[in-house]
Order: structure tokens, then C-alpha cells, then sequence
């Protein structure tokens, strides 16, 4: 029965078009049968607090700045790929937590048995999918998760001498189905400095690691004793392919610009790469003091560059006549910072 069960949308409103798409989500769930609540950040307008049945409001939106925690965005193109942390503006994992856990803690006060989660910015065509996944959870499993990336514990390196490194479980918040009491447990576990420290001690690069982490499914939940069983995983690209799902109709990574320097090792300099994910912007490039050269960047298009490391002292960036970033080669921490967040991979 769908009075034992309820949806959660985690949402940040601050533009019209993000209400919009919210609005949409919210009135189709509503049509579904399902009560709905909206958890936020940001405070909710009184149109959002009408049209869902319940609205949570924390003013504490946690952001970690951290370079080192702030995950991998990659580019992918015919000759090259190129992942960077400078493309995030900052992870919003730890406030995605803390609404998660409101909703939740909120949905276990109304004695609901099952929660679904999305993100605001979705749309299904149809609720078979949170059917068929209420269905399961009734059946025994504490919670349907979606996977991006499988865990893998044997993944060759690319050193020349061999060796493997590990991948973590990378399971989404854009949607999931979870017995209330399961995921409120989960979710109480940890505080803040602890989920951070784990992502600093365990190499996870991304909130999305973490969360398999929190959700009990980690090969370091087997070692901690701290493991679920009954979890039943989805792939989210199949899924979406599938029921028809969309995802992330705002992509808040597309906010900035994507600009960074890659170090080369076998070619002795920097690459250089440039590109708008969203709308025309004026790129200026200054080497060293000196204006350099200039040029535009619309959707998606990017531009590439290559600096000997010898001819480097001082590389500043605007966009649009406005100071940007810079890289200060006087400082030896800068190198090592850009080996540490930028790699570039040329297509044989």
C-alpha cells in the first residue's frame, strides 16, 4: 500500500527554472499516489510548500573545499581525456547527508515502511519502478540501491611494473528505494568529521563512494564488521535506459568553466585545457605578467594549449575580463598540486 510508503526530493531552488523542474516532479508523484516531501537548503517559497505534504527547511548547507576531497570530473574527446578536481566548485555530499537524514528521520515519525529518493531534478514516466522495488523490499531486501561504477578490488594501475588499485561502490542519490528504519540507521552512524576522515583514509575520491560506504555495502564495511546484507544494486545507466528516467536536468557542474593545467612528465611542461559547458564566455590567458593571447569559448567547445615547464613562472586566467585562477610556479607546491588534481591521457 502506498500510504505505508513516501518520497523524498532533496532540492536546492535557487532559480526558477530548478522550481520548475521540481514542481513537475513533485505534481507527477502526487499523481502516482505518493506523498511527498521536499528537503532543503535553501528556504522553500510557499508555492513549493503547498504542493508537496511536507517541507523541511535546514539552514546548514555544509560544503567541503577541500581540493583533495572534491572528487574527478573527466572530459572525454576522440584524441584525449582529461579529469580535473578544479572543474567542481566544491562537493555538496556532506548537505546531500544531512537532507537525506531530515527526510528520513521525518518519514520514521510518520511510520512509513519505505522511502524513495530522488534528486529534484528528475522525471519518471511511470511509477512501475518504485512498484517493482517496494515489491522487493516487502519480499525481504532492506533497500534497492543504483550503481554508477561497480566496487573492484582488481584493477590494473598502468604502472609499468604491474600492480592493481581498488574502485569503490559509486551508488547515486538520484534515486533509491530504502526501508525507513534502514536507512535512518545508516545514516545515523556517522558524523561529519568521520565521513571525512574515512574519504581522506580510504581513497575515496567522489560523495559517491561514500555513500556505499554509508549504506553498509564497502569492502571496508567487511573489514569494520559495520556490512548489510539483503541489499539488492541496480545499474543506474541501464535503469535510466530502461524505464525511461531522466536525470539531472540541472547539472550544477556546468556552472563554471572547466579550466586547468595537466603536467606532462615525458614531454618536460603543462597542457593546457579551456572549455564552457554553459554559454559564450572571453578567455585571457597572461604568462608570466604579460598578456598571452585571448579567445572564446561557447557550449562545450574547448581549447587546448601546451607550455614548457621552464617558461613558467606565473599563468593567470580570466574569464571575461575577470580574474579567474592562477598558478604561481615561485611557490614548489604548485607542481605537485597539479599532478595531485589534473591528469591527461592522450588516445593512441
Amino acid at each position: 500500500m502506498k500510504s505505508d510508503e513516501i518520497v523524498l526530493l532533496h532540492a536546492y531552488l535557487s532559480t526558477n527554472e530548478r522550481k520548475e523542474i521540481c514542481h513537475k516532479f513533485i505534481k507527477q508523484f502526487k499523481d502516482f499516489g505518493y506523498d511527498v516531501i521536499v528537503a532543503s537548503h535553501l528556504p522553500l517559497d510557499k508555492d513549493t510548500q503547498q504542493l508537496c505534504d511536507y517541507a523541511i527547511y535546514d539552514k546548514d548547507n555544509t560544503l567541503i573545499n577541500d581540493i583533495g576531497l572534491k572528487g574527478y570530473i573527466t572530459h572525454y574527446t576522440p584524441r584525449f581525456n582529461i579529469s580535473s578536481r578544479e572543474f567542481f566548485k566544491n562537493s555538496t555530499i556532506l548537505a546531500v547527508y544531512r537532507l537525506l537524514l531530515a527526510g528520513v528521520s521525518y518519514a520514521k515519525l510518520l511510520n512509513k515502511n519505505i522511502i524513495h529518493l530522488f534528486d529534484y531534478d528528475g522525471f519518471l514516466p511511470t511509477d512501475d519502478e518504485l512498484v517493482e522495488n517496494s515489491l522487493i523490499i516487502n519480499n525481504g531486501q532492506q533497500a534497492v540501491l543504483y550503481e554508477r561504477e561497480k566496487q573492484n578490488m582488481c584493477i590494473p594501475d598502468g604502472n609499468q611494473k604491474g600492480g592493481f588499485k581498488f574502485r569503490h561502490w559509486q551508488i547515486m542519490t538520484l534515486i533509491m528505494s530504502c526501508k525507513v528504519d534502514y536507512l535512518h540507521r545508516r545514516l545515523s552512524m556517522f558524523n561529519d568529521d568521520q565521513l571525512i576522515e574515512k574519504m581522506k583514509n580510504e581513497g575515496m575520491q567522489i560523495g559517491e563512494e561514500l555513500l556505499g560506504y554509508v549504506m553498509g555495502i564497502s569492502f571496508v564495511n567487511d573489514r569494520e564488521g559495520n556490512n548489510e546484507s539483503d541489499i539488492t544494486i541496480k545499474n543506474l545507466e541501464e535503469t535510466t535506459k530502461r524505464i525511461g528516467f531522466e536525470k539531472q536536468k540541472i547539472y550544477t557542474d556546468h556552472d563554471m568553466p572547466w579550466i586547468c593545467l595537466a603536467y606532462m612528465e615525458e614531454l618536460k611542461g603543462y597542457k593546457f585545457f579551456a572549455m564552457s559547458p554553459k554559454g559564450i564566455i572571453k578567455v585571457t590567458l597572461e604568462i608570466n605578467g604579460n598578456y598571452y593571447s585571448d579567445f572564446p569559448l561557447a557550449d562545450w567547445a574547448y581549447r587546448t594549449d601546451f607550455f614548457a615547464e621552464d617558461m613558467l613562472k606565473h599563468f593567470r586566467i580570466l574569464i571575461n575580463d575577470e580574474f579567474f585562477k592562477e598558478y604561481d610556479f615561485s611557490n614548489p607546491d604548485t607542481k605537485q598540486f597539479i599532478i595531485g588534481c589534473n591528469s591527461w591521457h592522450d588516445i593512441p
